[in-house]
């Protein structure tokens, strides 16, 4: 474990206080794989100015199923290393105490990692609604739309952020952790979403981001563009299916916009 949990005891909840997190994996199903590795670092911020870090936790994770060489290859954590490891019962209680002293909740793919706290604490991140969350990823597609990967790793390098942390190993949490810290407060140094409290910034990312290719259909891999001007029957076809803005709603919003729609129901 990186810090002891008595770092955080004296800290009640704030309004601007984020928890950082990143879950090392055996895999990226999210329905069936296990956490390996947890970290936590909380933050304080007055209006979107970091305030400074308060404490940091990180600990391995035994898992009920062996590590798969493939997911080791990525964050080179092994079985050998997890032999004696605690369980994610054995951590509840403590990562429960960390998630209350919170009001915001921030990862860089938050979905994913939320979705992995949810399976291996249930109940202890519920509080973090759609309007506590903080995704790095969704928030550098908004600001660095042209880049070619919003990788964490790669923006780390794109953006020089090892100035601003610790060293230490890629893919393993605690280093992540920081690493999104630092993403995060480099972006907001830059003033590039005009937000001046982490609410505002939470319905920034929410925006309807622009999509740019088919990742699925009969035009995976084609840009939406093309697509909209040579085949506007699909477009019109897909816009009448109930399921797109359910399961896929930026590129709903790309297609109202590409079809002239301006937010109303292809009919």
């Amino acid at each position: 474990m990186a810090s002891d949990y008595d770092l955080f005891s004296s800290f009640q909840d704030a309004p601007g206080s984020v928890l950082f997190v990143d879950t090392e994996t055996t895999g990226a199903d999210t329905s069936q794989d296990h956490i390996v590795e947890v970290a936590f670092l909380l933050a304080e911020y007055s209006g979107v100015t970091p305030l400074g870090s308060i404490g940091e936790f990180s600990s391995l994770v035994r898992p009920p199923v062996p590590v798969p060489p493939e997911a080791s290859a990525v964050h080179h954590i092994t079985n050998a290393m997890l032999e004696g490891a605690p369980s994610t019962a054995d951590l509840q209680e403590t990562v429960r105490g960390l998630s209350e002293r919170a009001a915001f909740i921030c990862a860089h793919n938050l979905p994913f990692d939320m979705a992995m706290l949810q399976r291996g604490f249930p109940g202890v991140f519920s509080a973090f609604t759609e309007n506590r969350r903080i995704d790095t990823l969704r928030l550098s597609r908004h600001c660095f739309s042209d880049i070619p990967s919003h990788g964490l790793q790669a923006l780390r390098y794109r953006h020089g952020l090892d100035d601003a942390i610790l060293p230490g190993d890629a893919h393993r949490a605690l280093f992540d952790t920081r690493l999104v810290k630092a993403l995060l407060d480099s972006i907001l140094e830059k003033d590039l979403t005009g937000a001046t409290g982490l609410s505002e910034l939470v319905e920034f990312i929410a925006r309807p981001l622009e999509i740019k290719v088919f990742n699925f259909g009969k035009h995976k891999g084609c840009l939406v563009e093309d697509t909209a001007a040579t085949d506007p029957d699909y477009i019109r076809w897909l816009l009448k299916q109930e399921w797109l803005p359910v399961e896929y709603p930026d590129l709903y919003h790309t297609l109202l916009r590409k079809s002239g729609q301006n937010g109303n129901h292809a009919t």
